[in-house]
């Protein structure tokens, strides 16, 4: 009777997940959150530009029409955070793919911002440097987006559970992972958006979210053990915390820096998904070493 007791809440959490990751990933919802963007961008165009022509005072409201691509741009990567979120059920490997593609749409965001900053009336030598940085976000996104595609090339659903009930028990924790970082995430963008109509300082929510991702990605490193313990699969879902982390370091770096360090987070993990897959089937499933010089396909 207590067995049943304590498996009850875990199995209504994972019910919620289920229920609210099938209507997230519907073509209705898709075309929902379209909408809401095409909706968000129009509106605060038409706002920015009112406000120009002297129609409305609001302070909060920004001065430069190009801001009203950056807002619909962050209005995006939320929409992209929570698909991170959900991906953590189907794998590690597709979370931290999802990962790359945020880190290559902040890129693009800030290769926007950059634009958007520049004076009405400006001169090329004003301009210079930020130019140079504009290009090098743009074109920092799309070499993490090449790499991307790589990593999609070599990429293979491989199990790590020797059996499926464990596999089960495995994923029913993602999930639970999952609904509480959903949690988490939209406390931060309530937070967010309270303190940005009360115009108070408002943090960086790519900064605070990946940080937590940091901690939930150690945590399944842990929880992994109790599934395999075998040191390839340790030493990959370790190599993705440590990507988590480089990923967090260039968020908070300056450009170039920030292209630089996000550019070597996605050839690491290419590295690690193109020599895990390669040597997978070279290793036991106690994760000892099978001596073997036939090649793996």
């Amino acid at each position: 009777m207590t067995h049943t007791h304590h498996k009850q809440p875990a199995r209504w959490l994972i019910n919620a997940f289920n229920s609210i990751m099938r209507r997230w990933e519907s073509p209705t919802a898709r075309k929902i959150l379209s909408f809401i963007i095409l909706v968000i961008f129009s509106l605060s165009l038409a706002l920015i530009i009112l406000k120009r022509e002297g129609f409305i005072g609001f302070s909060f409201i920004p001065d430069n029409p190009f801001k009203a691509i950056e807002l619909s741009f962050t209005l995006l990567l939320f929409f992209e955070v929570i698909s991170l979120v959900f991906s953590l059920e189907k794998s590690v490997s597709k979370s931290m793919e999802v990962q790359l593609e945020i880190l290559s749409l902040i890129l693009l965001r800030s290769a926007f911002k950059e634009f958007g900053d520049f004076p009405a009336n400006f001169s090329w030598g004003t301009i210079e440097k930020d130019v140079l940085f504009m290009f090098a976000n743009a074109f920092g996104a799309l070499l993490i987006f090449l790499v991307i595609i790589l990593i999609r090339k070599y990429e293979k659903r491989l199990p790590i559970c020797q059996s499926l009930d464990l596999m089960r028990s495995f994923i029913a924790i993602k999930k639970i992972i999952a609904l509480i970082l959903l949690l988490i995430f939209l406390g931060l963008i309530v937070t967010d958006v309270i303190n940005f109509f009360m115009q108070e300082h408002t943090f960086s929510f790519f900064h605070q979210f990946y940080t937590i991702l940091i901690f939930s990605d150690v945590f399944l490193v842990f929880v992994s053990l109790r599934y395999s313990n075998s040191y390839l699969v340790l030493f990959r879902n370790s190599g993705y915390a440590l990507a988590t982390v480089i990923i967090r370091l260039a968020l908070g770096a300056p450009t170039p820096y920030n292209i630089v360090i996000g550019l070597t987070a996605s050839v690491f993990v290419l590295g690690l998904v193109a020599t895990y897959n390669k040597v997978y089937k070279l290793y036991n499933k106690d994760g000892t070493f099978e001596e073997s010089n036939q090649e793996v396909k």
